[in-house]
């Protein structure tokens, strides 16, 4: 009798075992818990997935903000050179984090014809941000063009073509941070 007190027993004690063993493995742990992400990123498996244009461990890094700065030099103008200022900025209230805008002054700091424009960074970085400019029309007058921001230097090629009168091509090459 004792014999089968002890098997009946350990089939008790190995049956809780591994009902102990199911029920654990089977539940779902949650390894976001306490896991905070930064603009707009979301938590998978205990690490932050960031949106587009943002990185970092907790998505705490906005790459346009390395790149919002004036850029100054000479640029390549149809013919001429003229001194130029490009002034990349974050526009106020804007949930897009690969949005910036343009805004082209004389080297004087003084306003040009050319208004400011949207810029679309494509995949940025926390290193690099290639950028293009959507074609536009404002008053009478179409922009595009692309270039490449670093945090310190900026490229641009900026194309104005108008209904009447002269298209200008903008040659901004390597334009250091001012």
């Amino acid at each position: 009798m004792r014999s089968s007190v002890r098997v009946v027993l350990t089939v008790v004690i190995l049956a809780g075992i591994l009902t102990l063993s199911l029920y654990t493995s089977c539940k779902k742990q949650n390894n976001c818990s306490g896991v905070v992400c930064l603009n707009k990123g979301t938590c998978s498996d205990g690490f932050c997935i960031c949106p587009t244009g943002v990185g970092g461990d907790t998505c705490e890094s906005i790459f346009a903000d390395f790149y919002a700065n004036t850029y100054g030099g000479t640029a390549n103008v149809n013919t001429g050179h003229i001194p130029y200022l490009l002034v990349f900025s974050i526009p106020a209230g804007t949930n897009d984090f690969t949005t910036m805008a343009l805004t082209v002054k004389n080297g004087a700091g003084g306003a040009t014809n050319i208004p400011t424009l949207h810029v679309v960074l494509n995949s940025p970085t926390a290193t690099i941000g290639n950028f293009n400019i959507p074609t536009t029309t404002i008053n009478g007058a179409t922009y595009s063009g692309n270039g490449i921001l670093y945090a310190k230097l900026a490229s641009l090629t900026l194309y104005k073509t108008v209904t009447s009168g002269t298209d200008t091509t903008y040659i901004c090459n390597n334009f250091p941070a001012q």
